[in-house]
């Protein structure tokens, strides 16, 4: 059974990083459940604003970690995520990757407390700017 759950954006440009970096990096195995939606762990963070949202991705995820006996939970958020240069905040300005790393700590603590004896990690993916152009993967 795999022991690792890991949650990320559908964004199909960054879907062969998340594998990559699952295997290499987090040594999670070629049995690892992943958990995909637009924006990732989004939807973790709208308990209070969104709760449909909120208990839709709660009870999958829960089945999972019931289900297979998970031990650790990685939330991956990418630069550049579409589902969050759509969303609408108002007439304000943000800083969209300032977002998605409070929203990254945001799950994390919501994580840790639907979950307490799962391991949580967060990573933020980024374009490293060099040339070539790298992937690299900050822990949140």
């Amino acid at each position: 059974r795999p022991e690792t759950t890991i949650i990320t954006c559908v964004d199909g440009r960054w879907y062969r990083h998340f594998q990559e970096f699952a295997r290499d990096r987090l040594k999670t195995g070629p049995r690892t459940d992943f958990l995909a939606v637009p924006g990732g762990i989004e939807p973790l963070t709208l308990f209070d604003l969104v709760p449909k949202d909120f208990n839709f991705f709660r009870r999958r995820l829960e089945a999972l970690v019931e289900g297979h006996g998970t031990k650790r939970i990685v939330a991956i958020a990418h630069q550049d995520c579409g589902w969050y240069r759509a969303r609408k905040f108002g007439p304000f300005k943000i800083d969209l990757r300032e977002r998605q790393l409070a929203d990254l700590r945001r799950a994390r603590h919501r994580l840790q407390e639907m979950f307490s004896g799962v391991t949580v990690e967060t990573y933020f993916a980024r374009l490293s700017g060099t040339s070539p152009e790298k992937v690299v993967f900050d822990s949140v």
